[in-house]
């Protein structure tokens, strides 16, 4: 079989995936024995809280919040602003997988901006907050825009999969997205709802309360999914993260292949420097893919309590948490070092803004001095 054979049927597989998975994840709790009583936030922090090392966690979350923060609102205002303005000098960035990029950009922020505080308050106060239902949503909220990310990444990966190893273009054209049958045209803005719909669907036993409840979880994520004391019967976020992460692998491996095979190919002119873009972001997003596995592996393997972490006190639980939050903060990073166009829209972007602030400040100027003019030429007539 042919590598875009494969790559489509994959893409096949994935896709079909994500709704089994969430039929599974909305089936099994109730053919699993009933939630015993839960937690509901009744604990408290653990003895071996360290003083140095959460002082350390803050200032790392603190970091993250500044990089994945402000990087990731600057993503959503330049990229979209040079592809509106500037799209023929930024050709590349018209592609729909940059769609899924700034989608990924709106779930980091939106995690930045809820999950910070909730993280301070663990470092800060100990406990949840005061009212239940606060703790419940904001717990819900962060999850469900952790799993937004999750599936995200791994849609980015398909997409530029799909585009490296196209049967139609052999990924050398900007017109991919017009043939693609799956994130092709206005289909990739439904790609993004489809996201969002997925994600919610796989921890809705834990929004109905079926298998848990979002509650204070005495741990460095504070406001989390808490299980009864017999176990979370809620198998879906484990089988969805799993489930992307091997599609991730794949995926990833088999862009690496095609960028290998492709450095002995020789094209024209034009065809030469598209792809030679193409590789930049493909590169890019070879790397915040690798970045992503890197970074969600540990806690993925901690949470099923094999070794080493088959007995993990309240630190390795907050080194482990502190590794897994890059992952919402590392995406601007890799953008900003590895991938030219989307550096030079970044600077295109400030540019325009300081031009723009520059030259209102100077008309103000100017009408000031104007006015001042006129009152003092008044206070003349005045003295006459």
């Amino acid at each position: 079989m042919s590598l875009p054979s494969t790559i489509s049927l994959l893409s096949a597989l994935y896709l079909s995936s994500l709704p089994i998975i969430a039929l599974i994840t909305n089936m099994y709790p109730h053919m699993a024995r009933d939630t015993e009583e839960l937690d509901q936030g009744k604990c408290t922090m653990e003895d071996d809280w360290d003083e140095s090392l959460m002082l350390g966690v803050v200032i790392n979350q603190s970091i993250i919040f500044i990089i994945g923060g402000l990087g990731n609102f600057l993503t959503l205002l330049a990229i979209p602003y040079v592809r509106l303005k500037y799209g023929s000098q930024f050709s590349i960035l018209q592609l729909n997988s940059v769609v899924l990029i700034l989608h990924l950009s709106l779930a980091d922020l939106l995690y930045a901006l809820v999950g910070f505080p909730n993280f301070l308050q663990v470092y800060f106060y100990r406990k949840g907050p005061e009212d239940w239902r606060m703790c419940y949503f904001l717990g819900l909220f962060r999850n469900l825009v952790a799993y937004v990310d999750f599936n995200t990444i791994a849609m980015i990966s398909c997409c530029v999969a799909r585009h490296n190893l196209c049967r139609q273009c052999g990924g050398a054209s900007l017109s991919h997205d017009d043939h693609d049958r799956i994130f092709g045209g206005k289909r990739v803005y439904l790609v993004c709802l489809a996201i969002w719909v997925v994600s919610f669907l796989t921890i809705l036993p834990d929004v109905m309360g079926v298998t848990g409840v979002y509650a204070w979880s005495c741990s460095p994520y504070g406001c989390e999914h808490v299980c009864s004391h017999e176990g979370c019967s809620n198998i879906g976020p484990m089988i969805s993260i799993v489930n992307n992460i091997v599609f991730m692998v794949i995926f990833y491996s088999v862009i690496v292949i095609k960028l290998c095979l492709r450095r002995n190919e020789v094209f024209g002119g034009e065809t030469s420097d598209f792809l030679l873009m193409l590789k930049s972001i493909s590169v890019t997003l070879s790397i915040l893919i690798a970045a992503y596995l890197a970074f969600l592996i540990p806690p993925v393997v901690a949470g099923w309590g094999v070794w080493p972490f088959r007995s993990s006190s309240y630190k390795t639980k907050a080194i482990i948490a502190s590794i897994y939050w890059w992952m919402f903060g590392i995406n601007f990073f890799i953008y900003l070092t590895t991938c030219s166009r989307i550096r030079q829209a970044y600077r295109r972007f400030i540019k325009d803004m300081w031009k723009k602030i520059c030259k209102r400040s100077a008309a103000n100027m100017e009408n000031t001095e104007m006015e001042t003019s006129v009152f003092w030429i008044g206070l003349r007539y005045l003295d006459r």
